[in-house]
């Protein structure tokens, strides 16, 4: 069965026509009026997270978890949320002094996932202090080698060996997440969300500086067959093309592509969580891959 209820090739699936609990959708809600109001913090503090600071090979990472991974911290299947480039530039397109997001969406939508989940920090963001941190490594570099190797490294030291991985990733995360996949065995689903898959057609379009010392999903090799990959777009996203989820998800074995009505680039994602059916029965066996 499919990861997600409802995953077509092209559907696309207005959230009005998806049923919701009241109470779930006030708390998604009240939850993220927090974390607007008071940052990851208010956030962490309100859905009751853990909050530690992890090595990975060259970078710290914020690694959170969700109260039903602390229950079960042996748990056999993993969901692993990661952030989007959040503030890595400023309104007027320079680098910013600090890349954190100030409304996290990602950590947001982890709260109300009902499976064993971990927010894994991006380099840099939330310790800009680090010495290996400056403006390079989340402008240019944000999707470099060195940033998938320290993640993969964080990750693997922060969950069970034996756990399977849904890793889930927004805009920038989504990136991260297809190159994290192809390093980690343990990984056997991605989901992506208004996820940035063609970095150097995006670059172009927007008339962005190339990342130079970026890696980009469309020039990698496709995933393994034994990844299942789900990529949602946005039907408003101005920022992320649906097009070019789609002509990367056509080019991916495994993978399937959804037009996700009422969202652009972030307004809906939060809300279209809470609608979307997870599906409790995921597989557990391992995909056995090159890391290279």
């Amino acid at each position: 069965m499919p990861w997600i209820n409802s995953v077509e090739k092209t559907a696309s699936i207005p959230v009005a026509d998806i049923p919701v609990k009241i109470g779930q959708l006030t708390l998604v809600l009240m939850l993220w009026l927090t974390s607007a109001c008071s940052g990851y913090q208010g956030l962490m503090d309100s859905a009751g997270l853990t909050n530690q600071v992890v090595a990975g090979t060259v970078y710290r990472h914020r690694i959170m978890i969700n109260g039903t991974g602390q229950a079960t911290p042996l748990a056999a299947h993993w969901h692993v949320y990661i952030e989007g480039d959040g503030r890595a530039v400023t309104a007027l397109g320079r680098p910013s002094l600090d890349p954190t997001p100030k409304t996290p969406l990602l950590l947001a939508m982890m709260t109300q996932d009902p499976m064993p989940a971990l927010y894994l920090g991006r380099p840099c963001y939330y310790h800009t202090e680090d010495p290996n941190c400056s403006p390079y490594h989340w402008t240019l570099a944000r999707y470099s080698r060195n940033t998938v190797d320290s993640m993969a490294a964080a990750l693997q030291g922060s969950l069970p060996d034996a756990a399977t991985i849904t890793l889930i990733g927004h805009s920038g995360g989504g990136t991260l997440a297809v190159l994290l996949a192809k390093k980690l065995n343990n990984v056997n689903t991605v989901v992506t969300l208004a996820g940035n898959l063609q970095v150097a057609k995006w670059t172009q379009y927007h008339h962005y500086s190339p990342l130079v010392a970026s890696l980009d999903p469309a020039a990698e090799p496709p995933l393994p067959d034994c990844i299942n990959q789900y990529h949602f777009a946005g039907a408003q996203d101005e920022e992320i093309l649906s097009a070019w989820i789609e002509e990367y998800a056509q080019r991916q074995p495994s993978s399937h592509f959804e037009l996700v009505a009422g969202t652009d680039h972030r307004t809906g994602w939060p809300l279209w969580w809470t609608l979307v059916k997870l599906e409790p029965t995921i597989k557990t066996q391992r995909c056995d891959k090159i890391t290279s």
